[in-house]
């Protein structure tokens, strides 16, 4: 009886092997053609607002948060990126998003996908729908969670969006940052400025974000030199002593730090700013 051995390098081997995750995110990142290679969001996504004028809520953000659902907004953020143009659809195997997140059993992988697309789906972030070939078409809605369909960012007025760099997943930081590390990166290129607080204490009110959660995240930013602490911020309070009071300046280093947005409205500046009580830096 013949017995034969395939070496790892065998062609066989290599048809056998399933795709690696870097591989399968940059074939994904490549079908995209993004000149730009940056995923524009919406700031909806991570805080909605009712009408003009009208008062602001937690976006879709917060409930994947809360969920701890790390997995969905890994491959909501992929699906962002891929889906660039027509209808912003994209018609695939569960097995390759699978691969994408680092699973890499098929039936496991399956499985998975197909929880993270219903979480995604009962938030109106996507439609899905049965595709060719055993694939499925997942469609991108807009990011406010309304369910109705996606337009392109920036085509009117009042409708700011941030972009997210695919050095996020080039760089591995897709891997390496925990849900409430993405959450504030997040939330942080949303600031759309060089230098910007975040104030921890009005994370939740603003982003539906705990202070806890949006400590830790920006603790492990920090840790990672994506964020960094370049000055601070002095302010009029009740809440001390001396009645002055003092937060934290960030910046985002590159290859997070804002791009080709201009500079801000006031209106985003009354968005992201503490509403009252502000005073200029000492």
């Amino acid at each position: 009886m013949t017995t034969h051995h395939h070496g790892l390098n065998s062609p066989q081997a290599q048809r056998e092997t399933p795709l690696g995750q870097p591989e399968t995110i940059k074939l994904i990142l490549d079908r995209s053609q993004r000149p730009t290679r940056t995923v524009p969001i919406r700031r909806a996504f991570l805080q909605r607002e009712a009408s003009k004028g009208g008062t602001k809520s937690p976006g879709a953000l917060a409930t994947l948060v809360r969920r701890s659902a790390k997995r969905p907004l890994d491959l909501y953020l992929l699906l962002s990126a891929v889906t660039s143009g027509g209808d912003f659809s994209v018609t695939e195997w569960s097995t390759t998003w699978a691969r994408s997140v680092g699973i890499f059993d098929e039936a496991a992988g399956t499985t998975a996908v197909s929880r993270a697309w219903k979480v995604l789906k009962e938030l109106q972030l996507i439609s899905r729908a049965r595709g060719e070939g055993g694939k499925s078409t997942i469609t991108k809605l807009h990011e406010d969670g309304s369910g109705r369909p996606y337009t392109s960012p920036g085509e009117n007025l009042g409708d700011p969006y941030f972009q997210l760099p695919y050095e996020y997943w080039d760089k591995g930081w897709h891997n390496a940052l925990s849900l409430p590390g993405k959450a504030m990166l997040l939330i942080a290129l949303n600031q759309r400025k060089l230098e910007f607080t975040l104030p921890q204490e009005r994370m939740f009110e603003w982003y539906g974000i705990s202070a806890d959660s949006a400590g830790k995240g920006i603790s492990e930013l920090q840790k990672h030199g994506i964020l960094v602490h370049v000055d601070d911020e002095w302010f009029d309070t009740l809440k001390t002593r001396s009645g002055r009071g003092s937060r934290h300046v960030y910046s985002l280093w590159p290859p997070f730090t804002p791009r080709a947005l201009g500079e801000p409205t006031t209106d985003e500046k009354a968005a992201t700013e503490v509403s009252s009580g502000t005073a200029p830096k000492e």
